[in-house]
């Protein structure tokens, strides 16, 4: 289980949709797996963002796609634990 400091950090951070930061700021923490998806989704969604983007060079466009490759590997690691 993850600190109640880096759950508020992450709440508050705007990484997360509105509902789950609401209940982990209440104190009712989401499953992992709940918080691993949000923020999974969420990077997709950036990296779809950048690779279709006709301002993005290809510096950032790799950037993108490097750090959508940490989320999945955090998301198996946090996978692993369970």
């Amino acid at each position: 289980m993850m600190s109640t400091a880096i759950l508020d950090q992450l709440a508050l951070s705007g990484l997360l949709p509105k509902s789950l930061s609401a209940a982990i700021l209440a104190g009712d923490v989401p499953s992992t797996e709940e918080i691993v998806t949000a923020l999974v989704i969420g990077a997709m969604d950036c990296e779809a963002l950048a690779r279709a983007g006709r301002l993005m060079d290809w510096a950032e466009r790799r950037l993108a796609r490097q750090l959508l490759t940490i989320v999945f590997l955090t998301a198996i690691a946090a996978d692993q634990g369970r």
